[in-house]
């Protein structure tokens, strides 16, 4: 089965974790093809959204590097954790002014 079986692992957890928890906020999921790890990308919700996931999921949430988008200067913040034996990564990206709101 090799990356087949990996791939089903990863969404198999997937389908487990939003089952179990439908109060969390909507991300766009992907799955790594080479490795079985879950990455999802908030696109509403912010901090708050990222913190119920880590509720759920256990870790710690910590701020990454800085970029530019349609002009506006943000940061990505992202939650790295473990569901069901699968990696899971979840990201959300903030405007630089809002996050230093959140810091405060």
């Amino acid at each position: 089965m090799g990356i087949h079986s990996t791939q089903l692992s990863a969404a198999t957890a997937l389908v487990q974790l939003l089952t179990e928890h439908p109060e969390l906020q909507t991300a766009g999921w992907s799955i790594d093809p080479v490795n079985p790890a879950l990455h999802g990308f908030l696109h509403e919700g912010g901090v708050a959204a990222l913190s119920a996931y880590a509720e759920v999921l256990g870790g710690s949430i910590r701020a990454g590097g800085e970029y530019v988008s349609g002009g506006e200067r943000l940061r990505s913040h992202r939650l790295r954790s473990v569901w069901r034996d699968v990696p899971v990564e979840v990201a959300v990206a903030l405007p630089v002014a809002q996050t230093a709101q959140v810091a405060a």
